[in-house]
């Protein structure tokens, strides 16, 4: 994506004046070193100028001062007047000068300006990217080699530190966080620095009690980039969520159901446990099961044994 940097009228309007200064300054310059050069070098100090303006203003500048620069030039050439008085030994010479100039300064304001143009997008850039850093919720910040803070957008001052973040740029994480020397950010943050290799770790602040998750990648400066979010909610999700399944594997210990066949006694109905034992089966279930016995008397056992005493509608329950 290319960036377009609109100028003022009033900025332009400096940097060509730059230029014509730069090519005031040469001329006067060279009027002042004429009784020592006489007729060498008339092109030095006519280039410096044209490469200063296009530096200072771009191409447009530069190519004013390449003009500028050719009529300055013109006047310092050997058997110095117009083209029509020079000798014709010279005529060549002067004319081969005055091409090399003004190639030599349409290149220079060319590249220059591209440098120029360069510069201002990168500069665009970087004003997108902090704006974009300075939008976002989540932490980002930069350490160098040292450990000392580049850059800290307000979101990982107020989770990390939770002060202003003017006072961190330049000085040292641990001098300005104490709290995490000793602590896993450390340990990993050294792993960054050392073995120039990505990490990925959740870490509790101190500072807000609060967890942190950190992404820390290695910089092209032996530093660091750290970029790191707040998910406290979603470990409280978490933690609430081990809390439900282990009071469902509790409760699931508890409950224990009974399946597969029972070797049970035909007569007295007693059964057979793992190890060969005959138990009573309410003593046999009780054991394995959340199973409680009510002991009664079903209407037939109780014709049975009580005879016309049983009542016809009840069940005695004893």
């Amino acid at each position: 994506m290319r960036l377009f940097v609109r100028q003022s009228p009033a900025s332009a309007a400096k940097r060509y004046a730059f230029a014509v200064a730069c090519c005031v300054v040469a001329f006067a310059s060279r009027l002042l070193l004429n009784p020592f050069l006489h007729e060498q070098a008339p092109l030095l100090l006519f280039t410096l100028a044209v490469a200063a303006s296009a530096i200072r203003g771009g191409f447009g500048p530069g190519l004013l001062a390449t003009v500028l620069g050719a009529f300055g030039i013109e006047y310092f050439l050997p058997q110095k007047g117009t083209f029509g008085t020079i000798a014709p030994g010279y005529m060549h010479s002067a004319i081969r000068q005055l091409a090399a100039f003004l190639v030599v300064g349409v290149i220079v304001s060319w590249l220059s300006g591209q440098l120029r143009r360069l510069r201002w997008e990168a500069h665009g850039l970087a004003a997108q990217r902090n704006e974009i850093l300075e939008s976002i919720t989540d932490g980002f910040g930069a350490l160098d080699a040292n450990g000392r803070f580049v850059y800290l957008n307000r979101a990982a001052a107020a989770q990390l530190m939770q002060r202003p973040r003017d006072r961190a740029i330049g000085k040292s994480l641990w001098e300005e966080v104490p709290a995490l020397r000793g602590s896993l950010v450390e340990d990993m943050f050294r792993q960054v620095f050392d073995k120039h290799t990505p990490v990925h770790f959740e870490y509790l602040s101190p500072e807000s009690n609060r967890w942190l998750e950190i992404h820390a990648h290695p910089a092209e400066n032996n530093g660091l980039t750290a970029y790191f979010r707040d998910v406290s909610d979603r470990k409280s999700m978490e933690l609430r969520l081990r809390e439900t399944l282990a009071e469902r594997d509790a409760a699931s210990e508890r409950v224990q159901l009974l399946s597969g066949l029972l070797p049970i006694c035909a007569a007295c109905k007693r059964i057979r446990d793992e190890d060969g034992n005959w138990q009573q089966m309410e003593a046999y279930i009780s054991e394995r099961s959340e199973a409680k016995f009510s002991h009664g008397m079903c209407p037939a056992c109780g014709r049975q044994h009580y005879g016309e005493l049983w009542p016809e509608t009840t069940c005695a329950v004893r």
